[in-house]
């Protein structure tokens, strides 16, 4: 939702400034996808917000929802008819993360990401993101799952590289959704300029570097990115972020067989984390990679546990994360573009 369209519709009727953030506050506080729900507003209020604008600044085409019910992914229609993909996933006592896309594709084009294969289409507006975390808060209510704890900067696109709309959303989602600094995640591929601008920025928010190599010559593959930014200018930013916010930094590994998963590639990436700063300052995320219509295949659990032991033993917080979504491609880099 837009409050500026909803204040230069109301002021111009002749309403007062407090309808106005009686509205604004109702909608973001309520969960309503709709004016028409809103039933504090007159109802000549809310028919006149109805004819005029929609709560949504895209239409929902369709919720995908696991066997379970423990992930959920809605395909979205903008107004130019692309659609985009996003996705609801439990967490614990009724609680849910959601994960936003911050682009229609995306330019980046990792080799292991469906979110890529059509390149970028084009930006997201601030309203397009904050919409999809608002779009959940009213799906949790009116299917009454619970409430949304924390929100995710993990979808298509590479959030950094729609800085100005990232910005504004999180603050949106923040001041208006109320949703914690510090349960807000915004993940990105390497982009440096982002990275330090965003220590500045947004020094209480999570960062998450999706790595998936600590080789040059293996992450350019991967993370085409990576050619722009190689690993030693990335360690130089986040060394820097971690001086300026004295946050802890979440490594994102998706672990591919035979590619990222040997014995080397554990040391190698406490090598590149041990030169980066200490590691009390880092917590490495194992992704079990999820099918995208790649020749990859996900690395065996045992492999995943024998990876995270060898960065135990180093002294480095190492997880395994559960895997939600795969089932309905809702998962990590199966979002995509959907005609």
């Amino acid at each position: 939702m837009n409050p500026d369209k909803v204040k230069e519709l109301l002021f111009s009727a002749g309403y007062p400034k407090w309808r106005c953030e009686q509205t604004e506050k109702a909608v973001y506080s309520g969960g309503f996808s709709s004016f028409s729900q809103i039933k504090v507003l007159p109802s000549e209020i809310r028919e006149l917000l109805d004819s005029k604008l929609a709560v949504l600044s895209f239409e929902p085409v369709k919720v995908f929802s696991s066997q379970k019910g423990d992930s959920h992914k809605a395909a979205l229609k903008l107004k130019d008819k692309r659609i985009i993909e996003t996705a609801l996933l439990y967490r614990d006592l009724r609680r849910w993360s959601v994960c936003l896309s911050t682009q229609a594709g995306c330019p980046v084009r990792c080799s292991f990401c469906y979110s890529g294969k059509e390149g970028l289409k084009r930006n997201l507006s601030w309203e397009e993101i904050a919409d999809q975390a608002l779009f959940w808060k009213s799906y949790l209510k009116d299917n009454n799952l619970g409430e949304i704890q924390s929100v995710v900067y993990m979808g298509m696109g590479e959030p950094f590289l729609n800085y100005e709309n990232t910005a504004a959303s999180i603050k949106v989602i923040n001041d208006k959704l109320g949703i914690g600094k510090r349960h807000i995640s915004i993940s990105t591929c390497g982009h440096i300029p982002g990275i330090r601008r965003f220590a500045k920025d947004f020094p209480q928010i999570n960062l998450a570097i999706s790595l998936h190599s600590a080789r040059n010559e293996e992450r350019d593959k991967l993370v085409p990115m990576n050619v722009r930014y190689p690993l030693e200018q990335l360690s130089k930013a986040v060394r820097d972020y971690i001086d300026s916010a004295k946050r802890k930094v979440f490594i994102e590994y998706i672990m591919i067989a035979g590619l990222n998963d040997k014995s080397s590639d554990a040391g190698k990436l406490a090598e590149w984390i041990k030169n980066t700063h200490e590691n009390k300052y880092f917590t490495v995320n194992l992704i079990a990679y999820n099918e995208t219509g790649k020749s990859y295949k996900a690395s065996p659990v045992e492999k995943m546990q024998n990876f995270q032991k060898l960065l135990l033993i180093r002294g480095i917080e190492a997880t395994i994360r559960k895997s939600l979504g795969s089932e309905i491609k809702g998962a990590c880099g199966q979002l995509a573009l959907e005609k």
